[in-house]
C-alpha cells in the first residue's frame, strides 16, 4: 500500500511531537502551580495551574490535528494498531479530563491525568508508528466506531483512575497528618507534668475504624506495589524507546526481532549466539517449544527496571514510602475527588459499553461470523466492563464510597491496561494483530 499523502503522515508526527510538548509543559505547571501555592501559602502561583489548562487544550488541540492528519494521509480511520490505538486512547484521556475539568476546576486531577497521557503517548511509540495496510477483517465501517468509542470510554477510566488514586493518597495524608499532631500532643502533655492528662487525652482519641484499620494494614502496601507496577511500565517504556531509536535489534532465524539485548532467546537458538553483554551470553537461556521467549525477555527486563526505579525513589527521594511521601503533598478535597472519580466512571461506563461491547460483537458477527470468541481480548474486556458494572452496582445500590469504590477504580484501570497492553503482547488470540513488531 502506498500512502495517499506521505507529506500529511510527516505532518502527523510532528503534530503530534507538538502536542507531546503541549502535554509535558502542562504537567509542569500543574505540578508547580499544586506544589507552589501550598508551599507560599496561596499567596503565589495563583494562575500556574490555569496555564496547564491552556497547555493541555493547546495539546489536545495539536493532537486531534495529528489524528485527522493521519486519517487523511492513510485513507482510512488511524486505530488499526497499538502504535495507533493507544495514541487515541492518550488524546481520549485528555479529552475526558478537559469535559471534567469544565465541571468541576479541581486542577489537581490535571497534575495526574496529564502524565497518564504523556506516558500513553510515549508507550505508543513502543510500537512501529509506520502506516500499514489493513488486513480484511479491519475493512469495516465498525473500525472507527467500535475502537474509537472503547478508547473514548477508557479516556473517561483513566481520570477515573486518577481522581481515585489521588483520593487514596489525600485521605493517607489526612490521617498521617492528624497521627502526627496526635503524637506531638502526647509528647507535649507527658513533657509538662500535667497530672492524668496523657490519659485522658488517649480517652479523648477517636477509635480505628476497620476502614482505617484495613488501610494501615493492607492498603499502604497495595500503594506501594501500585506504584512499583506503574514504575515497571515506565522503565519499560524509557529502555523500549532508548534502544528503539538507536537501531539496536537482534534477529533469529526463527524471525524474531529483540530490540532489548536476548538475554532470554526464543525457541531454536542457541545460547551466545549473539555474542554477550558484559560477560552475560546472549541469549543467556533458551525457552522451550511453544514458550514465548521475546515476551519473557520484555518482562524481565521490565521487571528489573522497575525495581531499580523504585528502590531508587524510595531510597533517595522518598525516604521511605513512595505513598506516603506522596500523601502528605497532596491538597483537594477528598469528597470532591470521589465525586469526580464517580462522575467519570458513569461518563465512560455506557460508553464503553456501546464502543467495547456492543460495537465489537457486531463486528464479529459481521467478520467471522460469531457474536462471540471468547478470544482473550474479548475476555478480558468484558473483565474490565464487570470491574466497573461491580463499581456501579455496590456505589449505587450499597453506598460504597470513598476508598472501596476508589479501589475499584484503580483495579477496573489496571484492567484496562493489560487488556489493551498485556493481552496484545503475551497472548495470542483473533485480535494479535493489532501487536505490532
Amino acid at each position: 500500500m502506498t500512502p495517499r499523502n506521505a507529506f500529511l503522515l510527516d505532518l502527523a508526527q510532528w503534530l503530534l511531537f507538538g502536542g507531546f510538548a503541549a502535554y509535558l509543559i502542562a504537567f509542569l505547571l500543574y505540578v508547580s502551580g499544586t506544589l507552589g501555592r501550598r508551599i507560599s501559602g496561596g499567596t503565589r502561583f495563583e494562575r500556574t495551574a490555569g496555564h496547564g489548562t491552556v497547555a493541555n487544550v493547546l495539546g489536545v488541540t495539536l493532537h486531534g490535528l495529528a489524528i485527522l492528519a493521519r486519517w487523511q494521509g492513510s485513507g482510512f480511520w488511524p486505530t488499526s494498531n497499538m502504535y495507533e490505538f493507544i495514541g487515541f486512547m492518550a488524546f481520549s484521556s485528555m479529552v475526558a479530563f478537559l469535559v471534567l475539568h469544565r465541571m468541576y476546576r479541581l486542577y489537581i486531577v490535571g497534575a495526574l491525568v496529564t502524565p497518564v497521557t504523556l506516558f500513553l503517548l510515549a508507550y505508543s511509540y513502543v510500537f512501529p508508528p509506520e502506516v500499514t495496510p489493513l488486513i480484511p477483517a479491519l475493512q469495516s465501517i465498525w473500525l472507527p466506531l467500535h475502537v474509537s468509542l472503547a478508547a473514548l470510554g477508557e479516556g473517561f477510566f483513566a481520570v477515573a483512575f486518577g481522581a481515585a488514586l489521588l483520593y487514596l493518597l489525600r485521605v493517607r495524608g489526612l490521617e498521617l497528618a492528624r497521627s502526627r499532631a496526635a503524637a506531638e500532643a502526647a509528647s507535649a502533655l507527658e513533657g509538662g507534668a500535667v497530672a492524668g492528662a496523657t490519659g485522658a487525652a488517649a480517652a479523648a482519641a477517636p477509635a480505628e475504624t476497620a476502614d482505617q484499620r484495613w488501610e494501615r494494614l493492607w492498603g499502604v502496601r497495595l500503594m506501594e506495589v501500585l506504584f512499583y507496577i506503574i514504575l515497571v511500565m515506565v522503565g519499560f517504556t524509557l529502555l523500549a524507546l532508548i534502544f528503539r531509536w538507536s537501531g539496536f535489534q537482534w534477529i533469529f532465524a526463527s524471525g524474531s526481532t529483540y530490540h532489548l539485548p536476548p538475554i532470554i532467546g526464543p525457541w531454536g537458538a542457541e545460547v551466545g549466539e549473539k555474542g554477550s553483554v558484559l560477560g552475560v551470553p546472549l541469549p543467556a537461556v533458551v525457552v522451550p517449544f511453544g514458550w514465548r521467549g521475546k515476551h519473557l525477555n520484555t518482562l524481565l527486563y521490565s521487571l528489573a527496571v522497575g525495581g531499580l526505579l523504585y528502590w531508587a525513589i524510595r531510597r533517595f527521594v522518598a525516604r521511605g514510602r513512595i505513598g506516603d511521601a506522596l500523601a502528605v503533598r497532596v491538597g483537594g478535597d477528598p469528597e470532591l475527588l470521589d465525586e469526580i472519580s464517580y462522575r467519570a466512571v458513569a461518563i465512560g461506563y455506557p460508553i464503553f459499553t456501546l464502543g467495547g461491547l456492543i460495537f465489537a460483537m457486531i463486528w464479529a458477527k459481521e467478520a467471522w461470523g460469531r457474536y462471540w470468541f471468547w478470544d482473550p481480548k474479548e475476555t478480558w474486556a468484558l473483565i474490565a466492563w464487570l470491574v466497573y458494572s461491580a463499581y456501579l452496582h455496590f456505589r449505587i445500590s450499597r453506598g460504597w464510597e470513598g476508598r472501596k469504590s476508589a479501589w475499584l477504580a484503580v483495579l477496573g484501570f489496571g484492567v484496562v491496561l493489560f487488556t489493551l497492553v498485556g493481552v496484545n503482547l503475551l497472548i495470542v488470540g483473533l485480535h494479535s494483530y493489532a501487536g505490532g513488531d
